[in-house]
Parts: C-alpha cells; sequence; structure tokens
C-alpha cells in the first residue's frame, strides 16, 4: 500500500483481505447477512441521496412505461434499503470469488451451483466459434462478477477492461480477486491494443458500458429519456475489429438466491451509416437493453453510481 494514499482506502482493503479470511469458514449466506447492517449504514449516510436523485430522473420514463413499477420505486426509503441489502450480498460474493474460483478448482464448484446458465448462451457460443473472440458488455446490474467467473469456469478466456487506480489498494483488491478466478483486468485508459489482441486470440474481451464516464471518450446518449454520457470504448471495438456486442447479464432469479446468467442478441454495427451515426445508434440500443435489464431487475443496478450528466 502506497503512503500517499487515502487513510481511507487503505482500512477499506485491509478489512476486504481480512473478510476474506473469514469466507473460508463463515458460510456465504451468513457472510451476506453480517454485511447488511453495514450496507444499510454506507447507503443511509452517503449513497442514499444519490438513490434518491437517480429513481426520480428515471421515473418519469418509467412509469410511462410500467406504472406499477413506478410505484414501486416511489417507495425511496424502502427501495434504497433494497438496494443496500443485496449490495451487501453482491459483497458477500465478491469475497467468496476472491479466495479463488479459478477453471478447474473445486473451490469454485459454488459458482457453478449458484449460477445457472441459460439456454441462450448458445448466442455466444455462436460468436466465439467464428474464431474472433467476442466483445460481451455488460451492466452493474446483479453480479457481473459472477458473470465472469462463471463463463471463465466453463472455459471462456480473456479478459475485462477496467478502472486501475494506483492510490486505491481496494482496487487493487479487484484486479486481484478476478485473477484469482482466471481473469485479467485491462487500464480502461490504455490504447486499444491490449483489448484487440484478446479478440484477436479468440477470447473474450468484458466491458461495463452503463455509468457516467469523465476521464475516457464518451458520447450524450439517452438512458430512461435523459442524455447520459456513455462510453464510446464498445462501439469503437466493434468497428474495428468488426463484431458485434454481445449484451450478456447475470442476475438472482429470487429470494433464494440463485442466479441465471443470460445472453441477449448480439447488436451489431449498423454499416450502412456514416462511423458517427453508427455508433450513436449502436450505443443507443445498448443503453435500450440496459433499461429493459433495470426495469426487469430494479433494485439490483448501482443506482448509488453516477449516470447521469450534472446540472
Amino acid at each position: 500500500m502506497s503512503r500517499d494514499e487515502p487513510l481511507r482506502r487503505r482500512l477499506r482493503a485491509r478489512a476486504l483481505r481480512a473478510l476474506v479470511g473469514t469466507a473460508g469458514w463463515v458460510p456465504r449466506a451468513a457472510l451476506g447477512a453480517g454485511l447488511v447492517p453495514l450496507s444499510r449504514a454506507g447507503f443511509a449516510a452517503r449513497y442514499g441521496d444519490v438513490v434518491t436523485q437517480n429513481v426520480a430522473r428515471a421515473l418519469p420514463e418509467i412509469r410511462r412505461r410500467d406504472p406499477a413499477l413506478a410505484e414501486r420505486l416511489g417507495n425511496r426509503r424502502m427501495f434504497t434499503r433494497q438496494v443496500a441489502d443485496f449490495t451487501a450480498e453482491q459483497a458477500a460474493h465478491w469475497i467468496q470469488l476472491a479466495r479463488g474460483a479459478a477453471p478447474g478448482s473445486t473451490r469454485g464448484g459454488w459458482v457453478d451451483e449458484l449460477v445457472e446458465i441459460d439456454p441462450s448462451i448458445e448466442r455466444l457460443d455462436r460468436v466465439l466459434s467464428e474464431g474472433r473472440g467476442a466483445i460481451v458488455i455488460t451492466a452493474h446490474i446483479g453480479n457481473w462478477e459472477l458473470l465472469c467467473a462463471r463463463l471463465s469456469r466453463r472455459g471462456a478466456r480473456g479478459a475485462v477492461v477496467g478502472r486501475v487506480r494506483e492510490r486505491d489498494s481496494s482496487h487493487r483488491w479487484l484486479v486481484d480477486m478476478r485473477r484469482a478466478y482466471g481473469v485479467e483486468t485491462l487500464p480502461q485508459d490504455a490504447s486499444a491494443r491490449a483489448p484487440l489482441r484478446v479478440l484477436q486470440e479468440g477470447g473474450v474481451l468484458g466491458l461495463l458500458t452503463d455509468l457516467h464516464v469523465r476521464r475516457i471518450d464518451g458520447v450524450d446518449v439517452p438512458f430512461f429519456g435523459i442524455p447520459a454520457r456513455t462510453v464510446t470504448a464498445a462501439a469503437g471495438i466493434a468497428r474495428l475489429h468488426r463484431a458485434p456486442l454481445v449484451p450478456i447479464r447475470c442476475v438472482r432469479e429470487d429470494s433464494g438466491g440463485s442466479y441465471r446468467l443470460s445472453v441477449d442478441e448480439p447488436l451489431a454495427l449498423d454499416r450502412t451509416l456514416d462511423r458517427q451515426t453508427a455508433a450513436l445508434d449502436l450505443l443507443e440500443r445498448q443503453n435500450r437493453t440496459f433499461e429493459r435489464w433495470i426495469m426487469d431487475s430494479p433494485e439490483q443496478w448501482a443506482w448509488h453510481q453516477r449516470r447521469w450528466n450534472e446540472g
């Protein structure tokens, strides 16, 4: 840990590593339950207002499409608690993953039992069968780390593109966690060479493309009817590699805790359009896909993260 790193981040990373040690003897459900009070306190102190603001922005469009869902989200206090509780469950899974779940290891067998593969996986298999890899896009919904781990244990190889903070040990913990289940992390501000190399070698390249971007290229694309800064990397890689985007989600099916990994129909770049219009069209279709996912499982999306432009 760097001495220049803020104390809060150092303490958070130490707590995460300590919790990984407990995951060997504490049942996963008990670990998740133990994290619930901490998560609720964190949301109450730091994230509650962000959740409220984000829901307020999305609510008019959600109400237009599904009045019953809008009424449910309108109970801000209850909905924020549901988001906090799911975040605690999510964290428990990540802590368990950090113990190792690499392909072929018995320690990661719980991932195979927890995450059911939907028959729609054939869409990903079809893209991979062409020998040019697959550009997988997903959102901060359900458990995207379980998604990566399950695909890795199924035999997929590749990397994800993510933020790498030099002065944040907890982000290094995330990188180590992914490596423990067989997936490398590529810095999101690096050149396109490394991601393209993954694809050229027939691997899976994973991108999280649903949140606000500041330090990397982005364009304003409607999200629940409101302009939202959206990363352009996925569209750029799709153009360079001449490949579709494959939307995949891994969401909890029921209160029993089981998850389902499902694959939407791949989104291809419309090459009859000029470059800029084609990219915008692809990103609009991506965002509509994410909107549908969020409306299907609203409490499983990261409402506490920044999504829309300020003002």
